[in-house]
């Protein structure tokens, strides 16, 4: 199976994976409406907005032919904040977000997102890539496509020595980040829901 780099065109169905993908994460769930359709139509925002804030860096990776799933990273570049990229979060849609989840947890929101600053800058402050977001469609999970999402990035950070970060929020994706080098840097909690930093060292001689 190839893996290709995302093209802006194919944002909306890729965006429908995603969202699939992640519509029984325990944590994120906890942030969304309860009815199905405006539950989906977060998910939705959520993922193109995280889409569009990636597409500069031309650093999207999914399936060639039609998306089964995305890898969006982030290079070491991005890790600095700028003006360009405070304004890039606008343009995006990710200063949206909170008008799409439930209002007496946009509080909640913006401290676990203030959670996730703290620890990123805490476990990764060397330049780093940062996966923010990998998802495979049910109807598509269980043949190896998330690993192999992760191949070109991972390639590229052993060959330059860099190391990769993640944030996760079920077991069973902290198993699949393990088996691709990935480990445990910080286990927490947040409003009853576990979920884990991971970090991969550069591989290879």
């Amino acid at each position: 199976m190839d893996i290709v780099k995302l093209k802006p065109s194919d944002f909306a169905i890729a965006s429908d994976q995603l969202s699939a993908a992640f519509n029984q994460d325990p944590l994120i769930g906890y942030f969304l409406p309860e009815e199905a359709s405006a539950r989906l139509n977060a998910l939705k925002h959520m993922a193109r907005a995280l889409l569009n804030y990636g597409q500069p860096y031309n650093q999207i990776y999914t399936t060639a032919e039609t998306p089964k799933g995305a890898a969006v990273w982030l290079p070491p570049e991005a890790s600095q904040f700028t003006l360009s990229k405070g304004w890039q979060a606008v343009v995006s849609g990710l200063i949206t977000v909170p008008f799409y989840i439930r209002w007496d947890r946009i509080g909640d929101l913006l401290s676990f997102v203030g959670t996730e600053i703290q620890l990123q800058t805490k476990n990764a402050s060397e330049p780093h890539w940062h996966l923010t977001l990998l998802g495979v469609s049910p109807a598509y999970q269980g043949q190896g496509i998330g690993g192999k999402l992760l191949q070109p990035v991972l390639q590229e950070a052993d060959r330059t020595k860099l190391p990769c970060y993640l944030e996760t929020s079920t077991t069973g994706a902290v198993r699949f980040y393990q088996r691709h080098g990935f480990e445990i840097v910080h286990q927490g909690t947040f409003a009853g829901r576990e979920y884990w930093a991971m970090k991969r060292s550069p591989q290879g001689g």
